[in-house]
């Protein structure tokens, strides 16, 4: 272990803890020194975030979605999470002929199922909770409560 003192690519000075074999130690260094520092990256993922939310918030206004609840915080990030969930929706049914797949195999129509849920979960919490899930296990769980 040893501490290297350098310059961020942000331009700010900063120290990084360096393990490993010695002979890799100041690549390791360099490369990070190479990045933003912590502070600066922490502010730019804070943009990056808001962004997307806002992003997703208009998306959905132009969608005609229903306004999602909870808190301000939680409302803005599951509007990005739903609007992934659709990103995902249309990027894994883009051909004609998986949908219809789909559609045989659980006996109903995928953009129903889509349409029911945006129109019923209209609350944050589902989208936080749901976002490790795949599209498939979505539709599975809305497809039993469509029925």
């Amino acid at each position: 272990m040893a501490w290297f003192y350098g310059t961020y690519a942000c331009g700010h000075e900063g120290r990084v803890q360096i393990y490993g074999k010695v002979r890799d130690r100041q690549w390791k260094a360099d490369r990070e020194f190479s990045k933003l520092c912590p502070e600066c990256w922490e502010k730019e993922l804070q943009k990056r975030r808001e962004q997307e939310n806002a992003e997703a918030a208009a998306k959905a206004a132009e969608m005609g979605l229903p306004e999602l609840t909870g808190t301000p915080k939680q409302v803005a990030w599951a509007n990005t999470l739903r609007q992934r969930l659709i990103d995902t929706y249309e990027e894994f049914f883009d051909r004609e002929r998986r949908k219809q797949r789909y559609n045989e195999k659980y006996g109903v129509n995928m953009d129903e199922v889509l349409e029911f849920i945006l129109k019923n979960h209209t609350e944050a919490s589902y989208y936080i909770d749901h976002r490790g899930w795949t599209l498939l296990e979505i539709i599975e769980e809305n497809i039993k409560k469509m029925r």
